[in-house]
């Protein structure tokens, strides 16, 4: 069984993370592009196979 890989992308500031679809989200850490300390905002960008 081969797993997938999803590319996560940050809304506001762009930056990628690609995790297996296992591992689920990446954690939220801090945005640079938000005022304060504030968290990325991630979303599934493509799924690779």
């Amino acid at each position: 069984m081969t797993s997938k890989r999803i590319e996560y992308i940050c809304s506001y500031c762009g930056q990628k993370k690609v995790r297996s679809e296992l591992q689920g989200r990446p954690m939220p850490g801090k945005c640079p592009r938000k005022q304060g300390d504030k968290p990325h905002s991630w979303r599934k960008n493509r799924t690779i196979n």
